[in-house]
């Protein structure tokens, strides 16, 4: 072994060298990760920073499975729920059964539940799940484009709620049970 390639204790710079620059990158992400739990907390608990700045729907218009093309205009003067996912997300998949139960318990007051899939590689999958799934409210083929003027999500599910006015009321990232989306959607109507 070259004596150059060991420390006094026997460790070698190599090694050494590793586990500094390991040790580094984890007090990176931990700062990262702090700053953005700061961050995310002035936008209150369940919601996103990034998005936190959007006051107003950002408009789109994409189409659903059956190549009808669907408006975010059609959204107004109406309590509705935008929800971003995507077939292959657990999160997404467990919160479906709930999103729908409370969709059809206030869809005769108005309410409207627009699902905009991210699905990319797995497109042709879409309309067996949406069978599968029983899923009865408009579910729309999104866009990178439209993930970005949504304040670029990042995370699925990720879900908008939008007040009659055309406004985001609350903007909540990740899986949220059926209670949950109850309440927040009450407070829409």
């Amino acid at each position: 072994m070259k004596s150059g390639m060991l420390s006094r204790k026997g460790i070698g710079v190599v090694p050494l060298i590793l586990a500094l620059v390991v040790v580094l990158a984890g007090a990176i992400l931990l700062y990262r990760n702090r700053q953005a739990g700061t961050e995310a907390g002035k936008a209150g608990p369940g919601t996103a920073a990034g998005t936190s700045a959007l006051r107003t729907v950002p408009p789109f218009s994409l189409k659903d499975t059956n190549g009808n093309t669907y408006s975010s205009d059609q959204l107004a003067g109406k309590p509705a729920v935008i929800n971003f996912f995507a077939t292959w997300c657990p999160p997404c998949r467990e919160e479906i059964p709930g999103f729908i139960e409370v969709y059809n318990r206030h869809r005769e007051k108005g309410f409207e539940l627009v699902g905009i899939s991210l699905d990319i590689d797995t497109r042709e999958n879409l309309p067996g799940f949406l069978m599968n799934y029983k899923i009865g409210y408009r579910i729309l083929f999104g866009d990178l484009e439209t993930a970005q003027a949504y304040g670029g999500v990042s995370a699925l599910p990720t879900t908008f709620f939008v007040g009659k006015d055309g406004k985001i009321k609350n903007v909540h990232v990740g899986y949220m049970d059926k209670e949950s989306f109850d309440k927040e959607v009450r407070k829409l109507l």
